[in-house]
């Protein structure tokens, strides 16, 4: 027999007092049987979202409560890595990955205070970060050989001038 909710709100607060990780999303929501096995390598993303306690208040007594988090097993689409990510995320984050534009762009935008400290997801970060920055300086390099042959070196020349009177 399974614990009654108020053994396993006790049980959350102590661990709350015990400074424990809160919000472990691995233990909640459902994920596609087929991918059980793989759930430790999938990257947490709960936009800074962890189990919150109150109190639930009726006209003799008074009870502790627990609010989880709504917690999505989704599979996104990274561009730069060129595959599908499956993912443990909350509603909210999965909300800013859509404000963002989408996996990679909600990745490298938000700061490390709201992907928390899964070493999963900051290793994802770092190869998108690696990739980016090389095809981005590989677009640079291509944009300036394309620009010098059809404008010619002066034209370059007087571009790095305005580059540089800008900074």
């Amino acid at each position: 027999m399974g614990l009654s909710p108020q053994e396993r709100i006790w049980k959350l607060g102590k661990a709350v007092s015990q400074n424990a990780p809160l919000a472990n999303p691995r233990r909640w929501g459902k994920i596609p049987y087929d991918l059980r096995i793989h759930k430790q390598i999938m990257p947490v993303l709960l936009h800074g979202k962890r189990i919150t306690f109150g109190n639930i208040q009726s006209k003799h007594s008074t009870a502790r409560r627990s609010f989880i988090p709504n917690i999505i097993y989704k599979a996104l689409y990274s561009k730069s890595l060129d595959m599908m990510v499956w993912t443990c995320l909350s509603a909210a984050a999965l909300r800013e990955i859509d404000l963002a534009g989408g996996f990679d762009e909600y990745i490298l935008s938000v700061s490390d205070k709201y992907l928390g400290d899964d070493p999963i997801t900051l290793m994802y970060k770092k190869r998108i970060a690696e990739i980016t920055s090389k095809n981005e300086k590989e677009l640079n390099e291509s944009m300036t050989r394309l620009l010098g042959e059809n404008y010619g070196q002066e034209y370059l020349e007087k571009i790095k001038r305005f580059e540089s009177f800008k900074k």
